[in-house]
């Protein structure tokens, strides 16, 4: 591209950018603006950029793993998230949806594209051993947040290195309170997409315990189930332990309840469609010889299609109030089923911009380390962005040993190869947005 632009010798240079050669017309006082194409880096060059930041971003990740934080309270971690990306040159912004980090970095015309953390932490007792083990009692990172912060920042690092490399906007994310389902829709509402730069693409990647050490796997459309999350209050008619025949047990019921749903994967759902329904609390009584009134359930429903979503919902009201009609509860006394504020719908990838961003990291890393999976069966809230019609992209990054000692996702014993996830994921994150732009470049 060649344009003329009227400018005095004295601004020429405060017009200069680092894409295009700019010469002064002595003639016509014109700049002669001539573009010239954006190389993307040689995978050598992209990958020793991210080596040489390594061992501090290593040091970053143990910070944030000694320093854990809950959902919707990630104060500490959101400010330390927030100085990395204005240290490598971001433009940044707090307190976004709650706890939401936003960096900003400008680099010429082109696509915005998306890259984004989730930064919270388990209610889980850290039982991993490690030298730098959280140091807040009941909270653990035992889902990897403090591994996809740290290759965040490792790519935000390269991409500002490499900026003759790429031209765009790169919207850097970090997001709170993903283990609640929440985080993503509140920044949403706080104004993620109307406040700042909107994406044409956004990534996300995430450890995966299933995949070995140095891979990396995606697919295209559904890549993870919806979720729900419920609460179901079994009510009964509390008594003495000795005189059970005065009481309508609520501990008995809730059994009843627990065993009479399993029946709804094996007996009214479609058998092609996926479907899971598992209780993972049980919470009723106080004391030994006394038969409480109430027990509350707490549970936890995987689908992927709504369809299928209402159908399991409403079995289960109908088994958890038939097990009490049958069991001589009072009508006032029924159970109830209430679906809380934390839904999480199936997480679908775009086909094309997935398929760039796996070529791309398939030229970095090498095809043979990169993969394509079957569907998740966990949640991901990263998925409520494609509501907003942006364009997903979403990458399991491998931390599985080699001899298969390594423990799984949301265990207190959860402790991934910290170095070689962090490098993988800050080239596969740096190589989407340098694919986002070659592709509209």
């Amino acid at each position: 591209m060649t344009a003329f632009a009227p400018i005095t010798p004295a601004t020429a240079l405060s017009f200069r950018h680092v894409h295009p050669q700019i010469y002064l017309n002595p003639l016509r006082a014109h700049l002669l603006i001539v573009q010239t194409p954006i190389r993307p880096p040689s995978a050598e060059r992209l990958i020793e950029t991210i080596r040489e930041e390594l061992p501090s971003l290593v040091s970053l990740y143990r910070d944030l793993h000694a320093r854990p934080e809950l959902s919707g309270e990630e104060e500490e971690t959101a400010d330390r998230l927030a100085q990395e990306l204005r240290e490598a040159g971001c433009t940044v912004t707090t307190g976004i949806g709650g706890h939401g980090v936003v960096g900003v970095l400008l680099n010429g015309p082109g696509p915005v594209m998306m890259i984004r953390a989730d930064m919270d932490a388990l209610p889980l007792n850290e039982e991993t051993g490690l030298a730098y083990a959280s140091r807040h009692p009941g909270v653990m990172h035992a889902c990897g947040h403090d591994i996809n912060m740290a290759a965040l920042v490792g790519a935000v690092r390269a991409l500002a290195t490499l900026r003759e490399s790429w031209s765009g906007t790169l919207l850097c994310v970090g997001q709170p309170a993903e283990e609640t389902g929440s985080g993503a829709r509140e920044m949403i509402q706080d104004g993620l997409f109307t406040r700042f730069p909107r994406p044409d693409g956004a990534v996300a990647v995430h450890v995966g315990p299933d995949i070995p050490d140095g891979m990396v796997a995606s697919r295209s459309g559904i890549l993870s189930a919806g979720s729900e999350t419920i609460d179901l209050t079994v009510r009964g008619v509390g008594g003495h332990a000795a005189h059970p025949d005065q009481t309508r047990d609520p501990i008995v019921l809730a059994a009843g309840i627990i065993m009479a749903i399993q029946t709804i994967r094996s007996r009214e759902i479609d058998p092609n469609a996926f479907f899971i329904l598992s209780a993972g609390q049980i919470h009723g009584g106080r004391k030994h010889n006394a038969i409480p009134d109430e027990v509350t359930l707490g549970m936890s429903l995987r689908y992927h299609k709504a369809a299928v979503r209402d159908q399991g919902l409403a079995a289960l009201r109908r088994i958890a109030e038939g097990t009490a009609i049958a069991a001589g509860v009072p009508a006032d006394r029924l159970p109830l089923v209430r679906v809380l504020d934390q839904s999480v719908p199936p997480l679908i990838t775009d086909p094309d911009l997935t398929a760039r961003c796996s070529d791309a990291a398939a030229r970095y890393l090498g095809p043979e380390q990169v993969a394509t999976i079957p569907v998740i069966s966990g949640s991901e809230d990263f998925s409520v962005f494609a509501e907003e019609g942006i364009p997903l992209a979403y990458f399991r990054i491998g931390t599985a040993p080699a001899d298969g000692s390594g423990e799984f996702l949301h265990s207190p014993r959860f402790a991934p190869p910290a170095e070689s996830a962090i490098l993988t994921g800050a080239i596969v994150l740096a190589a989407a947005v340098i694919a986002g732009d070659v592709e509209q470049g």
